[in-house]
């Protein structure tokens, strides 16, 4: 019997060959096609728009729920009664809105706009503190902060004084003197300030003033003297730079404890405002962590001083 084998081996390599430069060939316009998609697509990162946005750009959502939310409150109607081209309208703001957004960060705008800059930082904080700002302090949680800070809630104390000085004359410290034992002995300031040429310093005014203005207006030798006077005293004379002081207190109203009731909503106000800068520093500090912070020699040395 004649062997065959040998007379089927060449057309057998030339199908396989065939088979070859065919796949081949399919890849080929496979990765054309391919190419010609992706270097032709737009800047999206898929076609279909998701249920809950009314638009993509860029990849990135108008949101539906904001979309209305913006139409009711640019129109004051509800979202039913507004017509469609108030609707085309408000989406197309949002749409350049959101591309002006995009275009900011693009040409990296924060870097160089102190409003920009201010921005985003406000709404990173919001971002951050969000969770503090949604939960409610407990009345007990208040009061214990309440209990903890209670300097923080003591009334200012108030003089209402006469601020007398001697200026002129022979002898300024020895009129001042005679005028301390006239209105020790009940003589009324004004007629001791006549008898004995003493006049207003004008540095407070008649009515009540709040301790740390008298503390910034009078001389600080006078406002000593002034704050260890009880309501109706009279101070010894009191040199100072422009003459001799005598100091007459009306009325003193010391500083005072207020109580829990009368300042719970500022002590609720407070708690949560401690709670948000504890939130705020932590994150500070967690982002000064991951970061890589290269300081100038002069601002090491601030550093090392703890500023």
């Amino acid at each position: 019997m004649q062997d065959t084998s040998n007379d089927n081996a060449p057309d057998s390599h030339a199908a396989t060959r065939r088979s070859l430069v065919l796949f081949a060939c399919g890849a080929l316009i496979g990765l054309a096609f391919a190419g010609y998609s992706l270097f032709t697509a737009k800047g999206t990162r898929t076609s279909a728009v998701p249920p809950e946005a009314m638009a993509l750009i860029n990849g990135r959502p108008i949101l539906r729920s904001d979309f209305t939310t913006q139409v009711q409150a640019q129109f004051s109607v509800p979202f039913e009664q507004t017509t469609p081209v108030q609707r085309r309208k408000v989406l197309d703001d949002m749409i350049a809105e959101e591309l002006s957004v995009q275009r900011g960060v693009e040409i990296d705008l924060p870097s160089f706009d102190p409003e920009v800059r201010a921005a985003m930082v406000a709404g990173v904080e919001l971002e951050v503190t969000a969770n503090v700002l949604a939960q409610e302090p407990s009345p007990q949680q208040v009061r214990q902060w309440y209990d903890n800070h209670k300097d923080g809630y003591v009334t200012d104390a108030s003089f209402r004084l006469r601020d007398l000085v001697a200026r002129t004359g022979a002898h300024p410290a020895a009129d001042a003197a005679k005028a301390v034992a006239a209105l020790r002995s009940g003589q009324p300031p004004e007629q001791v300030a006549k008898e004995f040429g003493l006049e207003d310093s004008g540095r407070v005014d008649s009515g009540a003033v709040l301790d740390f203005a008298a503390k910034a207006r009078l001389e600080a030798p006078v406002y000593a003297a002034a704050s260890r006077l009880a309501s109706g005293g009279v101070s010894d004379p009191v040199p100072a730079s422009d003459g001799t002081h005598v100091v007459v207190m009306i009325e003193h109203r010391a500083a005072r404890q207020q109580a829990f009731e009368a300042v719970a909503d500022r002590a609720w106000i407070d708690y949560k405002k401690a709670a948000q800068d504890q939130v705020l520093r932590s994150s500070v500090d967690f982002l000064r962590g991951r970061a890589d912070i290269q300081l100038s020699d002069d601002a090491k040395a601030l550093a090392g001083k703890g500023a």
